[in-house]
């Protein structure tokens, strides 16, 4: 505490024992309004914290040095915090009603009975910030059941209480479609609860919006209140908005339109902040690692993985994490691509706990695991059902010839279209040397190919991706950036990869 502080706490005792002798005189309300300054001179030392300010009002609480004195401060500091307008700091009216009145600690001072402040208490003190959000499990219009926590998967969710006949919910729901619409606030999903019982009205509502407008919005109901959502959310009055992210944490409660946009630019501002450090953070360690060596590669990401796993909050871990597997994996350096399986095996896979998108551990990275081992060099090329210019299908890496040269190419894409002429120059000598070319054009058609392959006058044969297949190309081959080469001996394994023709002369020859 600074000296003004000290100051100020010492005026306050003074001032509490005189009042503690003079209640019953003319001069108590004079005295009380000094107690109450001193209190908001004592408070606006104190950083707007809860836990700063809990600590705070137990030091003033205790100055009071007697029932009556340290009630009539406790009460005070709880009205203040309960109406300070400051989200947040409901909670220090919550942790102070808890530990002195409803204890039985303090009596309630006049003005204040303990009715009233359990009421308050029971209504808030289950959803304050930073607390995890109650689940709900309550009734979409067409009878399907749906949970908040199941509906958490965006990076924020605005929980709306609302009721369509609300004279400030027809003035706020406007501008929070707006807020859901905001391309600035990607990620952004609204579960709205319709809090009257007549669900006609609701569906009635829903009809009235514009579809394009609530793609990301779910609305529920409950219309018997099985889920308490009133004690549960203080949904006392409507419209109740609350923010919450996708750990299913409350982020923001008692918001209004604006004030709720106000929230999300900055959340969205520290969020991009922190992810940009995160990985600057990231790319510097990657420098850092020796890539020739396994050995190495593991030791380092572990002594990382024990830094940042440790943390109860593992936003880091899952931001540096993620950045480093994905840099790897979709790196043009093999060694750099080989050290993705390690850091994907041995510390994302195994910790699904660690992530919120449990599908990213559980589905995404092994699928990518998988697919980064088959096109090692070493492995057997993995074959695929394709479709020639004529439209027949092809196995393709099933009838290898001596070599086979497989190259994925995009007919729109410049540098594929210069490795292209390298091959047509090529072509006479590689094929006296045994080498077969095969192309597969990512995104084109049996058509497509054929008019790409008479106006380029391409001498080889050009695969496509079976109709609406060309998402089985990218979950098999490392084809995000093209051209992607790969060589092949006669029993179909991948011999090289991504070579230049120097090193291909170098292999046939």
């Amino acid at each position: 505490m600074n000296i003004k502080a000290t100051l100020l706490f010492l005026l306050l005792t003074i001032s509490l024992g005189l009042f503690s002798q003079t209640r019953q005189i003319s001069g108590a309300d004079s005295l009380r309004q000094k107690v109450d300054s001193h209190i908001s001179s004592f408070l606006s030392t104190i950083p707007i914290h809860p836990d700063s300010l809990s600590a705070a009002s137990d030091r003033l609480i205790a100055a009071g040095e007697s029932n009556n004195l340290s009630s009539y401060i406790a009460g005070r500091l709880f009205m203040i915090f309960k109406d300070s307008g400051i989200m947040g700091l409901e909670s220090v009216s919550v942790y102070i009603a808890q530990k002195y009145f409803l204890s039985d600690t303090l009596t309630p001072p006049d003005g204040l009975n303990k009715s009233e402040i359990l009421l308050f208490v029971e209504f808030n003190k289950h959803s304050l910030i930073g607390m995890d959000a109650p689940d709900l499990v309550m009734t979409t219009p067409s009878g399907i059941h749906k949970s908040l926590k199941e509906s958490l998967g965006s990076k924020y969710t605005v929980l709306l209480f609302f009721d369509d006949q609300c004279t400030i919910c027809k003035t706020e729901l406007p501008e929070l479609l707006k807020i859901s619409k905001f391309t600035d606030y990607e990620g952004l999903s609204v579960f709205a609860v319709f809090t009257h019982p007549d669900t006609s009205r609701l569906r009635n509502f829903i009809a009235g919006l514009p579809v394009n407008d609530i793609i990301n919005w779910t609305f529920v109901s409950d219309p018997a209140y099985s889920t308490d959502f009133p004690r549960l959310y203080n949904v006392v009055k409507t419209p109740q908005i609350f923010l919450i992210d996708n750990s299913g944490k409350i982020r923001g409660r008692n918001l209004s339109s604006s004030s709720l946009d106000e929230l999300l630019s900055k959340l969205y501002e520290n969020d991009k902040e922190f992810s940009e450090q995160a990985s600057r953070f990231a790319a510097a360690y990657i420098e850092a690692i020796d890539f020739e060596d396994s050995v190495s590669v593991k030791t380092s990401i572990s002594s990382l993985f024990s830094n940042l796993s440790s943390a109860s909050d593992k936003e880091l871990y899952r931001s540096v994490f993620s950045y480093i597997y994905e840099e790897l994996l979709y790196s043009q350096n093999e060694k750099r691509r080989e050290a993705s399986v390690i850091v994907a095996e041995d510390f994302i896979i195994p910790y699904p706990d660690f992530w919120i998108n449990k599908e990213y551990p559980a589905i995404w990275v092994p699928s990518m695991v998988k697919r980064t081992k088959m096109n090692q060099v070493g492995s057997l090329f993995p074959e695929h059902t394709m479709l020639n210019t004529s439209g027949k299908r092809i196995t393709l890496g099933k009838k290898c010839s001596k070599f086979t040269l497989i190259y994925f190419t995009d007919q729109h894409c410049a540098t594929c279209k210069t490795y292209t002429e390298i091959l047509k120059r090529e072509y006479k000598n590689l094929r006296k040397k045994g080498v077969k070319i095969i192309a597969v054009n990512t995104m084109g058609t049996p058509a497509s190919s054929d008019k790409y392959r008479i106006a380029e006058k391409i001498k080889w044969q050009i695969l496509s991706p079976l109709e609406n297949d060309n998402g089985s190309i990218f979950q098999l081959y490392e084809t995000e950036s093209v051209p992607y080469t790969l060589l092949l001996d006669r029993k179909g394994r991948i011999v090289a990869k991504n070579f230049d023709f120097a090193t291909l002369k170098n292999i046939i020859k």
